[in-house]
């Protein structure tokens, strides 16, 4: 329980840290399926795929070109802004493990 709860906040705080380095216009956060990903990849080449899963699940198999930001990152957060990209225009795509 304690490691879904890791990863959701871990999750939360990446996206809110996206929605402040983002222009207002461009803040919507909406659901993708793997064509539309496949897609807006195709139309924009800096898109930014941010895996939040653990490293042994990235390191199991991720999609392609993404970065690893797990929760266990989480708390040195500041310096996971590094990461990101510079341009504020980049679209960023976070993706996790679901849960049923």
């Amino acid at each position: 329980m304690n490691r879904i709860i890791s990863i959701v906040s871990a999750a939360v705080l990446l996206l809110l840290l996206a929605a402040t380095m983002a222009p207002a216009q461009s803040r919507a956060i909406t659901d993708l399926t793997a064509e539309e990903l496949q897609q807006l990849r195709a139309q924009t080449a800096d898109v930014l795929v941010i895996d939040v899963r653990t490293a042994r699940e990235f390191y199991d198999g991720h999609i392609a070109g993404a970065i690893n930001i797990s929760s266990q990152a989480s708390n040195q957060f500041r310096s996971l802004s590094l990461l990101l990209p510079k341009d504020k225009e980049t679209p960023l795509v976070f993706y996790c493990r679901g849960y049923s």
